[in-house]
């Protein structure tokens, strides 16, 4: 017979697939297509280096009330109907960059992408985290190597199409058929199967039964020993993180003198790692909970140091090797820590809140460093001071302890017992 960790990663398959299409398609398509088109917009319409980056504010901004938003509907009123919207939006923002040529509709398009995005990741993290519990966080690392499945796609698609003459904003528009006619359709079908796991998506939390409000529960969870060091800490790391997401291409070209052309085989390469990252940080979240957070979270600082070296193969290999087992780390850490720290009580509510740190810090990170640039004229003091950035949430992190979670030693004895496999620590 199977064992329970076997056994729950069996019986739930499908819906792991499902929600890595959705992440896939909503997320790590329109994400990882962003740092594309800032040259050629620059070049197209005259805008400097933080104007562009400036609708990665926008994306992320609307992305944090939309993460709060999802996760409120989803524990009202199930996961059904809400994550169409994210499906739907997405397809429209991705259209909408057909009209983009004043900064106005190009920042609207990207508020849109933030809807979508934002909803969808929000949404999938709440549903895994109901229905998977032993391996949470390998599952949640599963579903979000989406993001970086849009990684290792998005930089062939763009080079081979602007190679071709297409223009950035004709591409954008090309991209949104994922929306329209992949993820959407494919929401409908699961969605209209009869199950279990449909009835647990479409449940409303028992919170709002008793009729307890978001602000309610915000005031509840802030409270908690050590939350704002929690949510300190992964909005620095999320600025930091997309930060340098949003600004790798630009680097590598204006400061480094590296042709996309040469390097966009490598960075497909690489991506692998990302998403053997982000499956592998889940497994080791699983058995270390918040010691093994903080260890992505110092990769992270120090993969951001390693670029500034970059002058050739080797240490490009090296910087895109490290800056992408980071990546991998990151996204997956938040419900994970959500649920180990703060429990599962409301569980929609509490990643939506957590969920809107991750947006302002992906809403602040790109357009400072972009700022930074242009002041400087390269990424050299920005990049030492982001390094810095994502050593300190590390630190903050150190006085945390996991209260809902047990290492695996103790899980077998409790199994036996018949007790639960996720219990306050020392219940």
């Amino acid at each position: 017979m199977a064992s329970p960790k076997i056994q729950e990663m069996k019986e739930n398959w499908v819906v792991l697939l499902v929600a890595f299409m959705l992440v896939f398609i909503s997320f790590g398509v329109p994400n990882f297509s962003l740092p594309w088109i800032y040259e050629p917009a620059m070049r197209e319409f005259g805008w400097s280096n933080a104007q562009a980056n400036g609708i990665s504010t926008s994306k992320f901004l609307v992305g944090a009330a939309s993460a709060l938003g999802m996760g409120i509907l989803i524990d009202k009123f199930g996961g059904k109907f809400t994550v169409l919207l994210g499906t739907l939006s997405g397809g429209v923002a991705m259209a909408l960059f057909l009209a983009a040529t004043n900064l106005g509709i190009y920042y609207l398009a990207g508020a849109m992408l933030g809807l979508s995005a934002a909803s969808i990741v929000a949404a999938m993290k709440v549903v895994v985290s109901r229905i998977v519990s032993i391996n949470q966080g390998l599952a949640i690392g599963i579903v979000l190597s989406g993001t970086s499945a849009g990684q290792f796609v998005m930089p062939i698609v763009w080079r081979y199409a602007l190679e071709a003459g297409v223009n950035w904003r004709e591409i954008f528009a090309w991209l949104s058929l994922g929306s329209f006619l992949i993820s959407t359709p494919l929401w409908l079908i699961f969605m209209a199967r009869k199950g279990e796991t449909q009835d647990v998506i479409n449940a409303s939390s028992r919170g709002h039964k008793d009729g307890l409000t978001m602000w309610g529960h915000f005031k509840e969870v802030c409270k908690e020993k050590g939350f704002w060091l929690l949510a300190l800490s992964i909005f620095l790391v999320s600025a930091v993180d997309q930060a340098m997401m949003q600004n790798y291409v630009t680097f590598l070209r204006r400061d480094r003198g590296l042709n996309p052309n040469e390097f966009f085989w490598l960075v497909s390469l690489v991506t692998f790692l990302a998403i053997a990252s982000k499956i592998g940080s889940g497994w080791v979240y699983d058995r270390f909970s918040i010691p093994g957070i903080r260890v992505f979270y110092f990769l992270l600082g120090l993969s951001v140091i390693l670029a500034l070296p970059v002058a050739g193969i080797f240490t490009l290999t090296l910087f895109l090797v490290v800056r992408n087992i980071a990546h991998g780390g990151m996204i997956v850490e938040a419900p994970v820590i959500t649920k180990h720290y703060l429990g599962p009580r409301n569980l929609g509510m509490t990643i939506g809140i957590v969920s809107v740190f991750v947006n302002l810090g992906f809403a602040a990170g790109p357009p400072v460093l972009g700022w930074l640039f242009d002041q400087t004229g390269n990424y050299t003091l920005g990049f030492t001071i982001y390094s810095g950035v994502a050593i300190l949430a590390c630190f903050l992190l150190l006085p945390l302890k996991p209260r809902y979670w047990n290492p695996p030693s103790k899980r077998k004895s409790e199994q036996e017992a018949g007790a639960s496999g996720m219990q306050p620590a020392g219940a």
